[in-house]
């Protein structure tokens, strides 16, 4: 308890701003002082293992896909609209850097340890933590101030300084990840980070500024490329970690998701959420209550997802006047494991069928992605791992990093891609048919993309899309490719071909009406012509807030603008393009 109630005062120390550094000259007690607290493993282990909570929770990791072309719900994110604006309180707009100086504290102080091991282990968790404290800042800001040490009041030079260039900022998060990797341990640990934790984030922050630097006309992309194939291709053929499977094609990506406990042979990092420790979250009553934002997916996503025989779907005759029972049929089975589709039941249920509802879903494509049994659908009932980093992840970093650079072979897709659609039961994807057929729709959306591997560019991105929806990746993805041009779509719901009933599920009794002025039925309703609209008038796809604007700034919006308060304390930082 002595050791809690230190470490209690010394964190509550390290949060403090620079300008308070005073105060941290006046402690109560010689024996809370950094300079005497970092002395063994057990004060070094302690002190870390606060970093964790720096990691992202249900908000950071679903949510954030509502800014999105994946994802309808009951409004339009700024994101979307070109409505963003300079925030003006200082530290808001995700400009702020309390995490990054409890993490420079720890390195001021970690060598009063005597213990070597302990030194370097702990050090590579803080290394970790501070290459995922600045990509974040990355890929929200592009060029941002470097911090290595704590700031003092007496370091003005540090506390009004220039930002540091993309590129001097990518190579420390890459100095970091590197160090994290030589010094973490080799532990399949799904709470703590690894040596593979750290290789596998490595790929992910290569893939993105690689292919950054790439569609964004920058230098330097392909060293970048080079690196995430290396750090993914170590995780795939060193680490002990696979993808989860049992064999069921139609339940496991399910499964993988839906679990209490995170399913440990392929998530290689989560957020651990307990019920008996009160820690939990609330992912079922997001996904269930009316109450909430109504989230469900777009008909673009739903098109992307393959016929079970691995044509494109929407290279089937008809297939954008389809009812839902036919255009869900005869799908990649992970489609019925992310939205209810006909015949689909809760688990831990008692086998009812259940339909789409539009008041939990205002596209009608429903996401059961992550639900578990109806216990947890109450306010804060939940309590399933959220997985933060995966297997299944760092195969598709691989093949994609790998096609950028023109060495992608069939092995590595057989490795990578086709291992996914493997545990799903689809089609393996053929390295000369993808770049032989090329699918004009992916075509047309992904227009930058070209050469010899566009086919199967194509194919990996559309594989990204599906295999990792609600994961927290698509926003990301669509700034790194430069495809912002993708969120000014007005994004659509369900087919219908004008007001009336309909049967969603194909077994011959409606289910339900769409209407204007008042339902006449019994069966759900969904009123037409206030929020939800047709996109022809008297017919088509649903479609909400139809009379907001869209748009997306192309020469602006890849990057998120520095608050004024920020800007007013330094005159040194400058703002980004288009944002004055």
């Amino acid at each position: 308890m002595k050791l809690n109630i230190k470490y209690l005062l010394i964190l509550s120390l390290a949060v403090f701003t620079a300008c308070e550094d005073d105060f941290l000259e006046r402690y109560p007690l010689s024996e809370i002082t950094p300079e005497n607290s970092f002395s063994t493993e057990a004060d070094l282990e302690l002190y870390t293992n606060s970093f964790y909570s720096d990691l992202p929770g249900q908000g950071g990791i679903i949510q954030s896909d509502l800014r999105s072309d994946n994802i309808l719900y009951n409004g339009v994110p700024f994101e979307q609209t070109g409505e963003r604006v300079i925030p003006g309180e200082a530290g808001s707009n995700g400009w702020s850097w309390g995490d990054l100086r409890k993490i420079n504290i720890f390195f001021e102080y970690y060598e009063n340890c005597p213990d070597e091991e302990a030194r370097l282990t702990y050090s590579g968790v803080a290394h970790f933590f501070r290459a995922w404290f600045y990509f974040d800042k990355l890929k929200r800001f592009g060029a941002v101030p470097f911090y290595d040490r704590v700031i003092g009041t007496g370091d003005e030079d540090l506390l009004l300084k220039e930002r540091d260039s993309r590129e001097f900022v990518t190579d420390r998060i890459i100095e970091d990840l590197d160090a994290a990797i030589a010094n973490l341990g080799t532990a399949q640990t799904v709470d703590r980070v690894s040596r593979w934790t750290a290789l596998a984030f490595k790929s992910r922050v290569c893939l993105f500024e690689g292919t950054f630097r790439k569609y964004h006309g920058l230098d330097g992309g392909d060293d970048l490329l080079t690196q995430a194939a290396e750090a993914a291709g170590r995780v795939i053929n060193e680490s002990p970690y696979r993808l989860y499977s049992t064999g069921n094609a139609n339940s496991d990506y399910r499964d993988l998701f839906a679990s209490s406990n995170a399913r440990e042979q392929e998530v290689m990092l989560t957020r651990r959420y307990n019920s008996d420790l009160n820690v939990v979250n609330n992912v079922n009553y997001y996904f269930t209550s009316p109450t909430q934002q109504d989230v469900s997916l777009t008909k673009s996503i739903v098109d992307t997802y393959l016929t079970s025989g691995g044509a494109p779907f929407t290279s089937l005759p008809g297939s954008q006047t389809m009812m839902f029972d036919q255009e869900t049929a005869n799908r990649d089975p992970r489609l019925a494991q992310t939205i209810r589709t006909p015949g689909y039941t809760r688990i831990g249920g008692d086998g009812t069928e259940l339909l789409p509802d539009f008041s939990v879903g205002i596209s009608g494509y429903q996401i059961v992605k992550y639900l578990l049994d109806e216990s947890q659908d109450g306010f804060e009932a939940s309590f399933q791992d959220l997985p933060i980093i995966r297997y299944g992840e760092v195969l598709l970093n691989y093949a994609e990093a790998k096609a950028e650079m023109g060495t992608l072979t069939q092995g590595d897709l057989d490795q990578s891609v086709n291992a996914l659609r493997q545990r799903v039961g689809m089609p393996f994807l053929n390295l000369a048919n993808a770049n032989t057929n090329v699918d004009p729709i992916l075509q047309s959306r992904y227009s930058s993309v070209s050469g010899s591997n566009l086919g199967v560019l194509l194919e990996i991105r559309r594989e990204r899309r599906v295999e990792l929806v609600m994961e927290g990746f698509r926003y990301d993805d669509l700034m790194r490719w430069k495809a912002g041009n993708l969120l000014e779509n007005h994004f659509q719901g369900m087919y219908f071909p004008g007001l009336g009933t309909f049967d969603l599920d194909g077994d011959g009794n409606d289910d339900i009406e769409l209407f204007q002025g008042s339902p006449t039925t019994g069966l759900q309703p969904v009123e037409i012509g206030g929020v939800l609209n047709f996109s022809n008038g008297n017919s088509g796809n649903i479609v909400p807030f139809a009379d907001r604007t869209k748009s997306f700034d192309e020469s602006r919006d890849y990057l998120y603008p520095i608050p004024s308060g920020d800007i007013l304390l330094n005159p040194n930082l400058s703002q980004n393009p288009n944002w004055e």
